[in-house]
């Protein structure tokens, strides 16, 4: 008997709350320009390569499909992959900022 009733209280508490209730969240992204930038902007004061260079090389390829005079943009993102020091990645990172504007 005590094993139905704890049953039947774990299996009410599991239910607590569970509804056809559904909540909308509308999510704005900010643009593909301004991701980039912020993204940028935490690789040259990081001062080091991360996986956020993946992330900004993914954001060029989607800046340049949508403005063609950025085409540039993704070759300067690739580069900045090889940079070496902090000092030739904040060179690198304020030319492609450059580019943005």
């Amino acid at each position: 008997m005590r094993t139905n009733v704890f049953a039947f209280l774990i299996l009410t508490a599991c239910l607590v709350g569970c509804g056809e209730k559904d909540v909308r969240v509308d999510v704005v992204v900010p643009p593909a320009v301004e991701q980039i930038k912020v993204e940028l902007k935490n690789i040259a004061e990081a001062g080091e390569m991360d996986s956020g260079v993946l992330y900004v090389q993914e954001l060029a390829q989607e800046i340049a499909a949508a403005d063609a005079s950025k085409a540039g943009l993704v070759k300067a993102c690739k580069e900045l992959e090889s940079a070496k020091g902090k000092k030739d990645i904040e060179e690198k990172v304020q030319a492609i900022l450059s580019m943005l504007e």
